[in-house]
């Protein structure tokens, strides 16, 4: 199958090679060999994918991340979407788009792939289930982030919204992943712009203004987002981890 796409990454950082192995030979209880299970794509730029393998010592949270070499300098990270211990499976999301190193790597996962090396991260605890009302905004490499917070933000009874900034072919994707409570926004306009910022519903409204707000993905945008919320004097703990920057390989 062939796709015009890239991968736009959460981290992509780069090392000697000497560095990432003798990474691997000190933290050996980070490192899985987990089989690929299943794959799915939403369309062809969103693939999911489903690994199999011992997870039974991992205590799993919303923003769980894992770790890629995809090759012998470079590693790539992504958010587990989904976690089931009795079945030993785990899932991500991964936005591709080119035919860089870490797209071809994604692209190259099929099922039935075996010895595949995974490193465990954990949780960046950007969940708190004493908070109310919580907020969680991205784009195409945020949706297993928001896929793996919104079992527990049902569960809990929170009051919730997804903010979405995606590229006009994917804007059906937050269906096809269930998400609920969602508003979609299209990409290199409002985000943007720190004026049109200050229209979204949910800033206007001092219900919300002690939310926890998650940022992640486009460097840029985060940056705009997080200006907005500190003008507005926003009460609540705003949590930021950019996944990716426009021209930078690396963050």
């Amino acid at each position: 199958m062939s796709f015009l796409c890239s991968i736009k990454f959460k981290d992509m950082p780069t090392a000697p090679k000497w560095v990432n192995d003798a990474l691997e030979k000190i933290a050996p209880s980070m490192l899985r060999m987990v089989k690929v299970e299943e794959i799915f794509y939403l369309n062809p730029c969103i693939k999911k994918v489903r690994l199999r393998g011992d997870f039974s010592a991992l205590h799993f949270a919303p923003g769980f991340v894992i770790s890629f070499r995809v090759s012998p300098t470079e590693l790539r990270h992504y958010t587990v979407s989904q976690f089931d211990a009795s079945s030993r499976t785990m899932d991500f999301i991964a936005h591709i788009h080119g035919d860089a190193i870490g797209a071809q790597y994604i692209n190259g996962l099929m099922p039935g792939n075996e010895k595949i090396k995974l490193a465990v991260l954990g949780s960046d605890k950007q969940y708190d289930s004493k908070v109310e009302k919580q907020i969680i905004f991205g784009d195409e490499t945020s949706l297993s982030l928001m896929s793996s917070f919104l079992p527990y933000l049902q569960q809990n009874q929170h009051q919730y919204q997804f903010l979405l900034e995606l590229d006009d072919e994917n804007r059906d994707i937050p269906e096809k992943l269930r998400l609920e409570n969602y508003r979609v926004y299209s990409k290199n306009d409002l985000f943007r712009d720190k004026d049109q910022i200050h229209t979204i519903p949910h800033l206007l409204e001092n219900a919300w203004s002690d939310a926890n707000i998650v940022l992640t993905g486009n460097v840029d945008s985060i940056q705009n987002f997080r200006k907005v919320l500190k003008e507005n004097k926003h009460k609540g703990k705003i949590y930021v981890k950019g996944y990716w920057m426009e021209g930078k390989k690396g963050l």
